[in-house]
């Protein structure tokens, strides 16, 4: 990054600490608002954990009379990046917090203009934003994400085709995931891969990351952020998005045998019938093809909308993939009316192909050459 741009980018992380500070006087959230409507109340497990700013609050309370401020963030790292160690502040006193004439946060406000230097791409085509995600730093990230000039900036994509939501999901940062869901970022963008970060989320079983990014954006969360822009709407993910190899996140979280992220994504609307596009299998096939039977019976048994008789391109039903299945799964199988593993065309065709076999035999062709029936 250009050594230029480092006080603008401090400057930033001093406007960030000031609005923590205010919001933390009156709330403390993580920045994932829980809502009502969640299936199997998602909220025990993933609201009940302290956002690392709430921890640096009581630091604060505890620590009144100590002149410097240590911002304690578990970023999962033990050493600080030396990109981000050597920022410094053209003026020191502008986030002196103990110094009589520290500026008031009118006076660093800034152009737009600066704001826009700091989403500049490095040689590689990452930002600031990119870095502080990839290096496991949520105070930058979070600082980076609120001075943005508009959501559009949050959406820029390296070299790699991987914006910052790709990144956060990747690294599996679900706070840093619902930050750049709520400040507006683009919820579907693919990778050179055709990866949208919900199918990287559903490869990698993360079902934070899958919350984060389905889940509806409530008031409290956007107060949170205090974005130095307004959002009007937001787009909805296509949870039936197509990655270039013609997987849905459905198939996805099936090939990996993800079944909490299959709840979640089929009880957001997901099609559950969805078929890939080169063999127009299912999710179904797939389990019956990797022989997870614990896969197949949670389908079978949970998902109402499931058509276990759904076909492939080649018109075949999971049993018709010529694939071992236990007597037990079968039974279900053949239950919820999926076509025999032996159909009436396919038996027509077998009895064909003896025939055939027969007739060409080096015993039969003989006796058709003397004569004999």
């Amino acid at each position: 990054m250009s050594g230029s741009n480092d006080a603008i980018f401090a400057a930033l992380i001093s406007d960030h600490n000031e609005k923590s500070a205010k919001i933390f006087s009156t709330t403390s959230d993580s920045g994932f608002i829980s809502a009502e409507n969640l299936s199997e109340n998602i909220s025990t497990e993933l609201y009940s954990e302290n956002c690392s700013y709430e921890n640096l609050s009581t630091e604060q309370t505890e620590d009144a009379n100590s002149k410097e401020i240590t911002m304690k963030v578990d970023s999962g790292l033990c050493c600080v990046s030396e990109d981000f160690s050597k920022l410094k502040l053209a003026n020191p006193s502008i986030n002196d917090l103990s110094s009589p004439n520290r500026e008031t946060r009118s006076r660093i406000s800034w152009e737009i203009q600066d704001r826009c230097k700091v989403f500049e791409q490095d040689e590689e085509g990452d930002t600031y934003l990119h870095a502080a995600i990839h290096q496991c730093y949520p105070e930058i990230a979070l600082a980076l994400i609120r001075g943005a000039p508009n959501s559009n900036y949050l959406n820029i994509s390296n070299d790699d085709g991987s914006t910052a939501l790709h990144l956060a999901v990747a690294t599996d940062q679900w706070r840093i995931v619902r930050w750049l869901i709520v400040a507006g970022a683009e919820p579907g963008p693919r990778n050179f891969r055709g990866e949208s970060p919900l199918h990287i989320a559903a490869r990698l079983g993360n079902l934070n990351c899958c919350k984060a990014i389905t889940e509806t954006v409530h008031l409290e969360e956007r107060k949170f952020l205090n974005l130095n822009y307004e959002i009007t709407s937001y787009k909805q993910v296509d949870l039936d998005q197509w990655d270039y190899e013609g997987q849905t996140c459905i198939h996805v979280a099936a090939l990996n045998g993800h079944i909490d992220v299959l709840r979640l994504l089929i009880w957001h609307g997901a099609n559950v019938n969805a078929r890939e596009g080169k063999s127009g299998y299912t999710a179904l096939h797939l389990a019956v093809e990797k022989q997870n039977d614990r896969l197949a019976y949670f389908l079978l048994t949970e998902c109402e909308k499931l058509d276990a008789d759904a076909t492939t391109y080649a018109g075949r039903s999971a049993l018709q993939l010529g694939l071992p299945v236990n007597r037990g799964l079968m039974t279900v199988l053949l239950s919820k009316g999926v076509a025999s593993p032996y159909s009436s065309e396919d038996e027509s065709q077998e009895d064909s192909d003896e025939e055939m076999m027969y007739e060409s035999s080096p015993i039969y062709i003989p006796h058709l050459v003397n004569g004999c029936a």
